[in-house]
């Protein structure tokens, strides 16, 4: 009995790695959403149009851009694509450039922390528009992402090949947005996430 113990462990451990791994989204509408996300259609038209132009003269067979808003801080909805995607912090070594992709990538990230410029008084002649006193003690009511330091947001990235042939870029940018009032000494929770797919067709190579 406790050899079959043992065994239907290892298989139960081997199932769960393997559903792990099935949980990279191939297509945008794999792509997990934080919970409470609401879209917001006025800054996805802005998004998109700036993607367009970013990507102008690339052969993509198509390119998808979605804004959300959560009201909630970046902590929360780093750690929880970390969690959904299994991604790993760091540019993986064996990444590919997406123009010349030749195989996948599993998903990764990396993280932006608040400069201490932004502790400092800021000025536009003599009237001050930034109280960086204030903001760095209303900033510290949030727990730190490492020690001494605050996450202001965070980029995940991974490429897969569809089954039609066609590769896929997904991107998740994740950009706190205005939570702090330093004018008002208001603070009000609110997280940015712009998720960008990009499909190319390998056929569409000027090469």
């Amino acid at each position: 009995m406790k050899n079959l113990s043992y065994i239907n462990l290892i298989a139960f451990l081997t199932f769960c790695l393997v559903c792990k791994g099935q949980n990279i989204p191939f297509t945008a509408n794999e792509i997990p959403l934080f919970p409470g996300a609401m879209q917001n259609m006025e800054a996805q038209k802005l998004a998109l149009k700036d993607y367009q132009e970013i990507y102008e003269g690339e052969s993509l067979s198509n390119l998808q851009v979605s804004v959300y808003c959560v009201k909630t801080v970046p902590d929360d909805v780093c750690r929880f694509y970390i969690e959904k995607l299994g991604a790993k912090e760091g540019f993986p070594e064996d990444n590919t450039d997406f123009q010349n992709p030749e195989k996948n990538t599993k998903p990764w990230y990396e993280v932006g922390l608040y400069d201490e410029s932004l502790f400092e008084d800021q000025y536009e002649g003599d009237i001050k528009i930034h109280d960086g006193k204030w903001f760095k003690a209303a900033l510290s009511e949030r727990k730190q992402w490492v020690n001494g330091e605050w996450l202001q947001g965070s980029y995940f990235e991974w490429t897969v090949r569809l089954n039609n042939g066609e590769w896929a870029r997904h991107f998740i940018d994740i950009i706190d947005d205005d939570s702090f009032d330093s004018r008002a000494k208001t603070v009000n929770n609110k997280t940015m996430i712009t998720i960008v797919s990009q499909i190319k067709n390998p056929d569409n190579d000027e090469d």
